[in-house]
């Protein structure tokens, strides 16, 4: 049987195969894309989308409002739901 610093020497070494075939993957895989650009001029809004229009966070002073309702309600303690008397 293997003793542990043997084990973790194979596990080093398969870490540098792994990290070498993905490097040589993702190479390939950008080779790929790049093709796939040039030939069918795709643009990046056809890859990535078009970047959405940034809105202001209108229901943000709304949460604040209903929270604080909520708060005198339950006077801050209700943590679950309940009504805290049992």
């Amino acid at each position: 049987m293997a003793t542990y610093l043997e084990l973790l020497a194979e596990k080093r070494a398969l870490d540098a195969r792994i990290d070498a075939l993905r490097a040589e993957a993702a190479d390939e895989a950008l080779a790929a894309a790049r093709a796939a650009i040039a030939e069918f001029g795709f643009t990046p809004d056809d890859l990535f989308g078009k970047p959405r229009a940034k809105r202001e966070k209108k229901g943000a002073a709304r949460s604040r409002k209903n929270a604080s309702a909520q708060d005198a309600d339950h006077g801050n303690l209700d943590l679950f739901g309940g009504s805290g008397a049992n």
